[in-house]
């Protein structure tokens, strides 16, 4: 009985340590996220993304996120090629499990400068971020899974638990991260190239604050590349490499959009991602004028299968340009 009820313990342990991270597959919508510099536009826009997984249709999650991106600018500089802007970005994001067990939140703000280095719409950019960061786990009235007290008969329901876990543990805490990226804005070719650090300043995760709980830097690497047919179509590639200590986390991501000529800024769009050493991501998008509008389904590749237990996620993003 106790290997049974040690599978929802690890998967909830495994998601609260891995909460740092944004996890959506639409990584051409979150470079912000992962580096503050990669705002490699002058438009306004807002970014909504809601994602649920499921642990063999019994454990649960759902996580989302809202982000504003607000370059400092006039209209008329928007519209100016080859110029330097400011821009400043608003987040926030969470992650909730079935039954309240787990509950994460964070909030971010964010701000970056670009500056032109050609006469062709290439600039070098550098940002950073504050954010805050808190994690909750309670299982108070959870005994059915996570019971510590016991009679003859098995546990007992109800009872108060002496794991100081289920007294509903939270923890918050501030990060630092900085950018750096190169990116170039033409009209047929536009890609991007950017490094990053998060938790700069190795913020404890724990009241207990030892080596053990300080959380060290992760490393991020971004890069994009979209290429604009005579047509109007669009073929590009993304890819979001993360590190966090000995753990990694992988996305890659290609699309193809297809203009729709009868309908005036009307598209469609297929794509295909890969987490590695995670999942398959199939996806389709909507576009009309300034929205976009995706669906993407996770189709399981890893080695949790292997332990009998079958996961799926489902993901819809929202994302409009002003």
């Amino acid at each position: 009985m106790k290997s049974i009820w040690s599978i929802p313990v690890f998967v909830l342990f495994s998601l609260v340590s891995r909460a740092q991270e944004i996890n959506f597959s639409r990584v051409q919508d979150m470079t912000v996220w992962y580096n503050q510099s990669l705002k490699t536009d002058k438009q306004d826009n807002v970014i909504l993304n809601y994602r649920n997984v499921q642990f063999g249709g019994a454990i649960a999650y759902n996580s989302v996120s809202a982000m504003g991106n607000i370059p400092l600018l006039s209209k008329t500089a928007k519209d100016q090629p080859n110029s330097g802007y400011f821009s400043l970005s608003v987040g926030a994001a969470s992650d909730k499990s079935n039954q309240g067990i787990l509950s994460n939140t964070l909030g971010l703000l964010g701000i970056s400068y670009a500056v032109p280095i050609s006469s062709n719409e290439t600039y070098v950019a550098v940002g950073f971020q504050g954010s805050y960061y808190q994690s909750q786990l309670n299982v108070n009235g959870n005994s059915v899974y996570f019971g510590d007290q016991f009679n003859s008969y098995g546990p007992v329901e109800g009872s108060p638990s002496a794991d100081q876990l289920a007294a509903g543990w939270h923890y918050g805490h501030f990060n630092i991260n900085a950018g750096l990226s190169i990116f170039n804005n033409s009209k047929t070719d536009k890609w991007y190239l950017g490094a990053s650090v998060a938790q700069l300043n190795e913020p404890y995760t724990d009241r207990i604050k030892t080596d053990a709980t300080k959380l060290r830097p992760g490393l991020g690497i971004q890069g994009g590349y979209r290429f604009l047919t005579q047509t109007e179509d669009e073929i590009a590639f993304y890819a979001a490499l993360n590190w966090q200590g000995g753990a990694y986390k992988h996305f890659f991501n290609a699309t193809y959009v297809y203009n729709l000529p009868a309908i005036p800024g009307g598209a469609v769009g297929f794509g295909l991602g890969y987490r590695y050493d995670d999942a398959l991501v199939p996806d389709v998008e909507l576009r009309y004028q300034k929205v976009i509008i995706a669906l993407s389904y996770d189709v399981n590749i890893s080695t949790i299968s292997a332990a009998g237990i079958n996961r799926n996620g489902v993901e819809l993003a929202f994302r409009t340009d002003f």
